[in-house]
């Protein structure tokens, strides 16, 4: 993880950037899983509520779900994901993020944010 991103959920990482959260999945995430045979995503424009699940990856493992950390819509989807799960143990921090949610309430931003003492953008 780079200084921008911090620990969700134990196995997730968040990165608040531009007003909304990008989702991704880290080491310990990876590390329950061999390999990702697919990527189910919420929809773009999908809502999602905080604290439950709202995706899964699948593996030979079983399903690792993916869990929103606020209420609010999905504004993005790393298609590439979709398309090339690989990608997600290739690059999980860069290029094998998930999604980009768009809060529906700007204290989840702050409570994030203070939570795991980072500064204001």
């Amino acid at each position: 993880m780079n200084d921008k991103q911090f620990p969700y959920m134990g196995y997730q990482w968040l990165q608040i950037e531009d007003g909304s959260i990008i989702v991704g999945i880290n080491d310990e995430g990876l590390d329950e899983v061999e390999e990702i045979a697919a990527v189910a995503l919420p929809a773009e424009n999908d809502e999602v509520t905080a604290d439950e699940i709202c995706g899964e990856l699948d593996s030979r493992d079983g399903p690792l779900n993916i869990y929103s950390p606020v209420d609010g819509s999905v504004i993005e989807l790393n298609e590439a994901v979709i398309d090339t799960p690989e990608l997600i143990r290739d690059d999980p921090y860069g290029e094998g993020w998930l999604m980009r949610i768009e809060p529906a309430n700007e204290a989840d931003l702050k409570r994030l944010r203070a939570d795991h003492n980072l500064d204001d953008e």
